[in-house]
């Protein structure tokens, strides 16, 4: 199934950080203690970049922060994020 093509946009500089910390692997608690917030808050992010991405699942997010050039594995579909204060995705 494609997915809309706006999906995504909108993304806040915090929402592609958890992305990223997500990409590794790292639960939502593990998250949490990484930047200094609560879990909640954490779950909050996720949920929404759940409904800003149309996807269900960390699988289908991380295959779609991939597909999307949100993140970076192994050297594989390296992307440049913007630095703080520019354009969010």
């Amino acid at each position: 199934m494609a997915l809309p093509q706006d999906v995504g946009v909108g993304l806040s500089e915090r929402e592609l950080e958890i992305i990223e910390h997500l990409a590794r692997g790292l639960t939502n608690q593990e998250i949490a203690q990484v930047l200094s917030i609560s879990k909640r808050t954490v779950d909050n992010h996720v949920s929404n970049i759940f409904t800003k991405t149309g996807t269900r699942n960390r699988v289908v997010l991380i295959n779609w922060a991939m597909d999307h050039g949100k993140v970076c594995r192994d050297g594989f579909n390296c992307c440049h994020l913007p630095e703080p204060g520019g354009q969010a995705f």
